[in-house]
Formats: C-alpha cells, sequence, structure tokens
C-alpha cells in the first residue's frame, strides 16, 4: 500500500510570514521560578532558596538561564509546526538558542515573536513522507530587549501512514530498578547536588581540550516527573494567556465533534486547552495515547533536554557565566522509568579580546543506562579566565 502524500499547501501559505498567537498575561514571578528549577530537578539553592541566595553574589533568589524557555506557548514550537497539515502528528527534535542576556529578570513581561522559517520533505521509516519544519521565536521584554532567540525543528507527519507502517506502537517494558540500584542512583545526584553548591563561579582556566567534564545524572523518570515538568511550562497555567490578535493558524482540536479548535473547547473547559489533559501532548503521560502517535512508552519533552544541558553548563561554571549559544539534536526520546545523563567535553577555549573572559565550547552527550544516545550537540558559554 502506497503511503499518502502531506498535503502542505496550508504551510508554504505561512513560510516567512510574522505569526500571531498567544502570549504570557503576566510578568514572571519568583513561584514561576522556583516551580520551573523544581521541575527540571536542577538543585541550585541560588534558584529557589532565599537565605543562600541572599549570601551569593546575587544577594537574591534568580532565575537560571534555562528558563527563558518557560516563557514561550509550547515551548517555542509553534512557528515550527504553523499550517495545518489534516490528519498530522508533530514531534520535536531540535532546538537551537541564541542569548542575549544571561537571565530572564524576575518582575519582567517576557513576550514572543514568531516567524515560520522553512520545511523540507523527506522519507522516514518511521512514517514515510515526513515533513521537518523550522520556525523562529525571539523573546523580548515591554521594553523591546531582546532577552534569547530560539530556532525550533518540528518533524511532521501522517498518523495514517504511521499506521499502516506499524499499527500502534508496541508497548515496551518500563525500566525497573532494584534498591541497590536506586540507592546509587540517589547518591550520584546527591553528589551532583553537593557539587553545585560549592561553586560561586568557575573559570577557564586549568581547562584541557578534551577534558570529560563530570556527568549530570537525572531520573529515573516517572509519571510525576514528567507531569511536574509540563506544568512548569507557563503556558500551561490556566488564565495565563491573552491573544495578540495577530495572525496564525489555529490549532485543530480532536475528540470533540462539535467544536473545531481546542480553543473553542477550552472556552467551556480550560482542560481541552492546558497541554496535558488532551491532544497530543497527552502522549508524554498517557500509554495509550502513546503508542496510538508511534511512541513505544510515555516520553518527555524535548524541551526540558534543552533546559537540563543549560542548567547544567550553567552549575559547572557558576554564576559569573553565560551561554552565548545551545545546538541540541534530539535523537531519542527520555522515555518513562528511564535515567538521563548529560556530560560534556570540551572541544575549544579562547580567550575574548574585549574584556578579561574566555568562550569555552563544549560538545554536549546525552545518554540513557544503557547508553543510547538522546541528544547531541554544542554549547558555547563565556567564563571568566
Amino acid at each position: 500500500m502506497d503511503d499518502e502524500a502531506l498535503d502542505l499547501s496550508d504551510v508554504h501559505r505561512w513560510l516567512g510570514r510574522s505569526l500571531g498567537g498567544e502570549q504570557l498575561r503576566e510578568p514572571v514571578s519568583i513561584t514561576d521560578v522556583r516551580r520551573w528549577v523544581q521541575a527540571m530537578q536542577n538543585p541550585n539553592p541560588v534558584h529557589f532558596d532565599e537565605p543562600f541566595a541572599r549570601q551569593s553574589s546575587f544577594g537574591a533568589v534568580v532565575a537560571p538561564q534555562s528558563f527563558v524557555v518557560a516563557c514561550a506557548v509550547r515551548h517555542g514550537i509553534t512557528p515550527s509546526i504553523q499550517g495545518t497539515i489534516h490528519g498530522s502528528h508533530q514531534l520535536n527534535v531540535g532546538d537551537e538558542w541564541w542569548f542575549s542576556e544571561p537571565r530572564v529578570e524576575i518582575g519582567e513581561h517576557v513576550v514572543s515573536k514568531r516567524t515560520a522559517l522553512d520545511v523540507r520533505t523527506t522519507t522516514t521509516k518511521f512514517a514515510g513522507p515526513t515533513a521537518f519544519q523550522r520556525g523562529d521565536t525571539t523573546y523580548v521584554n515591554l521594553d523591546g530587549k531582546v532577552l534569547a532567540r530560539q530556532r525550533s525543528t518540528a518533524m511532521r507527519y501522517l498518523v495514517s501512514n504511521l499506521r499502516s507502517k506499524s499499527g500502534s506502537a508496541s508497548p515496551t517494558t518500563i525500566r525497573s530498578w532494584s534498591g541497590v540500584e536506586l540507592e546509587e542512583i540517589e547518591r550520584e545526584r546527591l553528589a551532583y547536588a553537593s557539587q553545585v553548591r560549592a561553586v560561586e563561579q568557575r573559570g577557564a582556566a586549568g581547562l584541557a581540550l578534551g577534558e570529560q567534564l563530570p556527568r549530570r545524572p537525572l531520573g529515573p523518570h516517572s509519571i510525576q516527573s514528567f507531569t511536574t515538568e509540563q506544568r512548569a511550562y507557563l503556558y500551561t497555567v490556566w488564565g495565563n494567556l491573552v491573544d495578540d490578535g495577530l495572525g496564525g493558524t489555529g490549532r485543530d482540536f480532536g475528540g470533540v465533534e462539535a467544536m473545531t479548535t481546542r480553543t473553542d473547547a477550552a472556552a467551556q473547559d480550560p482542560t481541552f486547552a492546558d497541554g496535558l489533559l488532551h491532544g497530543g501532548g497527552r502522549g508524554h503521560t498517557d500509554q495509550q495515547y502513546a503508542a496510538v502517535i508511534g511512541m513505544e512508552k510515555p516520553f518527555g519533552y524535548g524541551a526540558s533536554m534543552t533546559a537540563y544541558v543549560l542548567d547544567y553548563v550553567s552549575n559547572w561554571f557558576g554564576f559569573g557565566a553565560m551561554i552565548l549559544h545551545s545546538s541540541l539534536r534530539y535523537r531519542t526520546p527520555v522515555y518513562l522509568g528511564d535515567m538521563t545523563y548529560v556530560s560534556a567535553r570540551v572541544q575549544d577555549v579562547a580567550n575574548a579580546d574585549r574584556d578579561e573572559s574566555s568562550v569555552v565550547a563544549l560538545e554536549i552527550s546525552m545518554v540513557n543506562q544503557d547508553d543510547d544516545e538522546l541528544a547531541q550537540g554544542l554549547v558555547t558559554v563565556r567564563c571568566s579566565r
């Protein structure tokens, strides 16, 4: 049976255009920041512990650099899924970031400016004809200052083609851990947390090319941890969004015949638009729906994988450092029951001409407990010499 072709006609009409959509209604609060670091399993106390933070060089709780990831609707993937492809689903397969500021300030109101960039098609074993679409989101405050820019890549495919190839994915066994294994995981996580607390600032001095930085453990991932992550993205909070009135593609809503969009449904019940209990997003925590969209079991969020890496790099270099650029490609999802290990290898160290700082390039690796590659990429950070 031949694969059904992708109809990209509606996608093409949006390419190169500025897009409207929902925006955060309110400025960032300290509770938003605390909820975020809790969800990302980031034990750095400067981001949640007021007494500790007062003794730091910041003098108060501050957001981690990763927090900007939480500040856009659907974690910035909207412009890379612009245009309707009827009968399709999407997966986030990569994010690239350029940072202009070291962090979002508490009390700052973040606005997203979005552009649909481009699309290419190929044939995959997973789902036949597949579109890889890119879009840009620029994060600014109300004064117009650019905080960061994100380029997201989405993989879009027809569910019918997926099912014709494999039906629904067969659920696989969720990894179980012995008491001894869990104790070892806890020891490693506590060692990482202790290291984070001890670092005020670490420079490039003494870093050797090819040097491997200590790894960061996360997990085991659970329905609880995936749910906590999803609820930390600010767009999922009821009443926290307002439409900017500019043009954009309405998102298709499945499961309620009389309602054509999630917005219509959410006007009666906000659960229809909160990204967890309805729509494709429920595959992150629902075994049955994960199988429908081609995943073998519930899985984590691509954007969270970027946050894991940004926190890892920021925590290692300390408070004086700023990540300049991050580019990650997601190879395999973070699955329910698995561990995630983030590590880095020093690729380059260069002294900046304009000041007493260095720029360090790190090759990033993310694997699970079986050394299956989850993500790989490159992060560039400016730090002291």
